[in-house]
């Protein structure tokens, strides 16, 4: 099992949408977080907290009763913190269609039973696309 992966499945219900039966943003948002934090949990074997959601993007809107696919991997890894990449797909049962519905950046932090960050194991990138990946992290962490 690849400890750096993860996915949540999901179906939504009438109380996460709006007025136009589309979910919340923050429902969306909120799932994203979840996967993310288990995959962190998973690759350090510690509580891990959410740092920062960068990066968000809704590509398409999620209609009440879809089913959702939240996929996390984890991209950068620092002392403490891990970065994760997450797509969220949106799977409409009936049709049989899958779209891609939301992306996006989380980092999320292992903390000790102080909630100080504590470190975790170390990774470096090991195929072209994942270096590109780290990279990218790299550049968006630096101060500008």
């Amino acid at each position: 099992m690849n400890n750096r992966k993860a996915e949540l499945i999901e179906t939504l219900l009438p109380k996460d949408t709006n007025g136009y039966g589309n979910i919340f943003g923050g429902v969306v948002m909120s799932i994203m977080d979840k996967t993310a934090g288990v995959v962190c949990w998973r690759y350090s074997r510690q509580r891990v907290v959410t740092a920062s959601a960068e990066r968000i993007n809704f590509h398409s809107p999620i209609n009440v009763g879809e089913v959702v696919y939240s996929r996390a991997t984890i991209v950068h890894v620092g002392r403490s913190s891990m970065t994760v990449e997450l797509e969220v797909e949106a799977e409409n049962m009936i049709k049989g269609t899958v779209r891609r519905a939301a992306s996006g950046l989380f980092t999320m932090v292992a903390v000790d039973e102080n909630s100080k960050p504590s470190p975790v194991p170390p990774w470096r990138p090991e195929t072209e696309a994942e270096l590109e990946k780290w990279q990218m992290v790299e550049k968006l962490k630096r101060p500008a």
